[in-house]
């Protein structure tokens, strides 16, 4: 598993590093700074949002970068060119610039550029715990994933602390605009997993459960996926369908993430259950161990119905993101096919399409 280690997966690339302003404007952007010559694809495997501040004039380093970003994903380029010469513009544009900005320009401008690419509404004073609550659920699996490929300890009472703020953040600001920051900064596995952690947590909050049990449903939909870190990163990442050997392998990550936290961790045995299950379907047909009806717990039922709507809102590559009715008519549907509780779908249903 792989994350663009910094805040909010943002990468500024420019000439001027280490000078002190570049590196004082990277700061402001909360983005981590590399060099034009020392940017490669390794830094772009992730799709980050990215902020080129260097000079277009020179051919050499347009036709660098033209390698570099010939893969076009979600993440927003931001360019930052001189607007007296218009060639450098023109350059940016070729390159796949979704903003172009004056130089110099202010974090704040840059911000508000890759929020309107991503379609994020802004926070207003709450942004900044909403941010921190992300930030801290991206740690915590940044970490498990870590932690289940050494077979170390996972810090539970960590993870339970992050669940904590992640459900008061959702809670106070709204679900559309937490798992639209969510949207904004992060991408593949993390956005994912993150995802799924906002709408279990407004499902719990909507529902009007108690925080004890917003919480631990909030810690169950974080570590769902945590096997993930076992798929090799070729299946995981694979733009087109799998094959059934590379499907075999995606469907152990229940087992590896459940094997892995009975064995290295303190949570309970709802939460380890969750991780194990959420991918089976009430008619028998899901997996790993084809359980059916009754066989599935309550809170496994609430993580596999927001596994699969996040799944669908979710931008990918190769997709757009679903509108949440599109989404809801799919479970609708698989609700009717006996797959999922009907009951619990109407529930997320009325508290998505009511946030949206």
């Amino acid at each position: 598993m792989q994350h663009f280690p910094g805040n909010g997966a943002l990468i500024y690339v420019t000439e001027r590093s280490p000078f002190p302003e570049a590196i004082a404007f990277a700061r402001s952007l909360g983005a981590k700074t590399i060099h034009i010559d020392d940017l490669s694809s390794e830094h772009l495997a992730v799709d980050p949002n990215l902020v080129v501040d260097v000079d277009l004039r020179k051919i050499d380093i347009v036709r660098r970068l033209k390698v570099l970003l010939m893969r076009r994903g979600a993440g927003c380029r931001v360019f930052l060119v001189d607007p007296h010469v218009r060639v450098t513009s023109v350059h940016a544009q070729v390159l796949g610039a979704d903003c172009i900005l004056a130089r110099p320009a202010r974090p704040v401008d840059v911000h508000s550029a890759i929020r309107q690419h991503h379609g994020v509404v802004a926070l207003g004073s709450d942004e900044a715990a909403v941010r921190r609550s992300i930030d801290d659920g991206v740690n915590v699996l940044d970490a498990g994933f870590r932690c289940l490929l050494a077979s170390t300890i996972f810090d539970s009472t960590g993870a339970h602390d992050a669940s904590g703020r992640i459900a008061d953040a959702v809670g106070s600001v709204g679900a559309a605009q937490w798992l639209a920051t969510v949207r904004g900064y992060h991408v593949g596995t993390y956005q994912h997993c993150m995802l799924v952690t906002g709408v279990v947590s407004a499902f719990a909050v909507g529902a009007g459960m108690g925080h004890a049990d917003v919480v631990t449903l909030t810690l169950a939909g974080m570590l769902h996926d945590i096997g993930k870190a076992a798929v090799p990163l070729p299946i995981l990442n694979k733009a087109s369908p799998l094959s059934e050997s590379e499907m075999r392998v995606l469907r152990q990550h229940p087992v590896d993430g459940y094997d892995y936290l009975a064995a290295h961790s303190s949570f309970n045995a709802a939460t380890l259950r969750s991780v194990r299950h959420h991918h089976e379907m009430l008619d028998g047909s899901g997996y790993p161990d084809g359980l059916q009806g009754a066989e599935i717990d309550d809170i496994t039922r609430i993580v596999t119905i927001c596994d699969i709507y996040a799944a669908m809102i979710e931008r990918r590559a190769y997709k757009d993101p679903a509108k949440p009715a599109q989404a809801m008519a799919v479970l609708t549907a698989m609700a009717s096919a006996g797959k999922v509780e009907g009951s619990l779908v109407k529930a997320l249903g009325r508290i998505m399409l009511a946030a949206d």
